[in-house]
């Protein structure tokens, strides 16, 4: 999903089914605390003491460094999220192999929205919204090397059908969609706990942010000079 400023196709071994029970508490931890006060706003001694650790050197020992603790913590969801992608990918499929864009959101925004529970919904959206705010050079999403291949098929699948807008407004677009898709997850929290009656069932309101997000990606290209370098 979306968490990501574009689409690599790097093969290994997937990081959350190699780490051991220690270091995967360190990731969760570090995920929820990275997200509630921001990725320079904890300490690797606070994560390390919150996620029960009685070695305060744990962090080093599994990760190495904070920047490599990050990243642990970026492709922790990965794997079983395309997973999820893939799966509602090929179930959404004519008999041509054709996906329209409204399918192809739900595959890769919704496994977001369906397959966490609710601590690791926030804990994941507000992680990934602080990404969000790192220059894309320096993002952990530039260094992965978690395979993605439902994502990918996705993201080519949506270019496809998006093919006026240039590459890097197609990006660009890509990660407003996706800020966008995770404040609706903070949002449907706040629903949900003060139940004004808005939406009765939850696809309703799900459906209407796809809507959102699908408006946003097709909205036409209306710049007279495109500089691919100001993007």
């Amino acid at each position: 999903m979306p968490t990501t400023p574009g689409t690599r196709k790097k093969e290994a071994t997937h990081p959350t089914r190699t780490h051991a029970k220690g270091a995967l508490k360190l990731m969760q931890t570090a995920e929820r605390l990275f997200g509630e006060h921001g990725i320079d706003g904890v300490s690797l001694r606070q994560i390390v003491s919150a996620a029960g650790q009685a070695n305060s050197s744990a962090v080093q020992h599994h990760f190495g460094t904070k920047e490599g603790l990050i990243q642990a913590v970026y492709d922790m969801r990965l794997p079983a999220l395309d997973d999820a992608r893939r799966a509602r990918l090929e179930s959404a499929k004519d008999a041509n192999g054709y996906v329209s864009v409204p399918q192809l959101l739900k595959a890769l925004f919704m496994p977001v929205a369906e397959n966490l529970d609710e601590a690791a919904q926030k804990s994941y959206a507000q992680f990934n919204s602080r990404l969000m705010q790192v220059d894309i050079a320096k993002h952990p999403f530039t260094r992965s090397r978690v395979p993605q291949p439902a994502h990918n098929d996705i993201e080519e699948r949506l270019k496809s059908h998006l093919g006026y807008l240039p590459e890097g407004v197609f990006q660009l677009r890509l990660r407003l969609a996706t800020e966008l898709f995770f404040a609706a997850l903070s949002e449907y929290r706040r629903l949900d706990q003060n139940r004004p009656g808005y939406y009765r069932v939850s696809d309703d309101y799900w459906t209407e942010i796809l809507q959102m997000i699908e408006s946003l990606l097709r909205t036409p290209y209306t710049a007279t000079h495109y500089n691919p370098g100001q993007i």
